[in-house]
């Protein structure tokens, strides 16, 4: 009678175990907690929402002044600031999967009377939509592959544009309009990976491709990649703060969608690691830029704070 009733018990804990819902999937490998940021990209499969606030300004951006005969006479040059406001949320879905959303809206101006002229005043908002799956990962090692879609609608004043285009075609023609707009369409396909030799560094990194259409242009071919090294200090036994490096490079969306072909950034990340579920930290990144069609090159300054929240 008591082994009966051993066997039973130890039947109802191995169906009990079966039925217990599986760990959830976090973003730690090796005892290391990699940081959330929005330059380079986790490649964690999990449950999380967060909100990015930021701004920047760009240095000595120049644009031609094309005169009747469309000869160059001169260069616009000032400085153009900027600022950015959005959210994700992404969602788990199995133990291997999680689909995600994401807006951003932001809006531009130049700081001085040329870069006003040239560069007007632009409003831009976007969505994107995708998911995330894990495709391998052990004690110290994961990777990820995602696929995303986005939209990004851009409205603005175009004084400069305008003046060119009533230049051009006159004041009759129905596109001559002050206010500018457009959308840019983008597909991308994104390998991640992260390694964490040790509890207090980790290692992440991503590369992409896809295809991006601005308006009536024709689409173009996006490729990009980044890495970022996180140093997380508590686990050296001394202040609950991370700092990160980073490095991205990316292919800018579309013809007409920026005044940028390329660009290259570098930054630095603060976070605080003192919660498990919270995380909050400022990135500051300097930018540089390739303009399209043009050898003159601009850089630009950009802090954002981010936070995060993983339930």
């Amino acid at each position: 009678m008591r082994s009966l009733r051993l066997i039973g018990l130890t039947m109802m804990l191995v169906v009990s175990a079966s039925h217990a819902p599986a760990a959830e999937p976090g973003r730690t490998l090796n005892g290391h907690s990699f940081m959330p940021s929005e330059v380079v990209e986790a490649p964690f499969a999990i449950s999380h929402f967060g909100t990015i606030t930021g701004g920047g300004i760009a240095f000595d951006v120049k644009t031609p002044f094309i005169d009747l005969e469309g000869d160059e006479v001169g260069t616009l040059e000032g400085d153009v600031a900027f600022m950015a406001l959005g959210f994700r949320y992404q969602q788990r879905i199995g133990s291997w999967f999680a689909a995600r959303f994401g807006f951003i809206g932001g809006a531009r101006i130049g700081v001085d009377e040329q870069s006003v002229l040239a560069q007007g005043v632009t409003g831009t908002y976007g969505m994107s939509l995708g998911g995330i799956a894990r495709i391998l990962q052990t004690e110290k090692v994961i990777l990820s592959g995602a696929l995303d879609f986005s939209r990004t609608d851009v409205i603005g004043l175009d004084p400069y544009g305008f003046v060119q285009r009533v230049i051009d075609d006159g004041l009759g023609n129905d596109n001559n309009d002050l206010v500018a707009s457009g959308s840019a369409y983008s597909t991308r396909v994104t390998v991640l990976s992260g390694w964490a030799p040790k509890d207090w560094l980790g290692i992440n990194g991503y590369v992409e491709g896809g295809r991006g259409e601005y308006s009536e242009a024709d689409s173009e071919t996006l490729i990009g990649g980044g890495a970022a090294i996180g140093t997380d200090l508590k686990n050296l036994d001394l202040i609950p703060v991370g700092v990160q490096l980073l490095a991205r490079t990316s292919a800018v969306t579309g013809g007409g969608a920026d005044i940028a072909n390329r660009t290259w950034t570098y930054g630095l990340g603060l976070f605080y690691t003192g919660w498990e579920e919270f995380s909050i930290g400022f990135e500051a990144s300097m930018n540089r830029y390739s303009r399209r069609g043009d050898g003159d090159d601009f850089e630009s300054f950009v802090g954002t704070f981010n936070i995060r929240y993983w339930p």
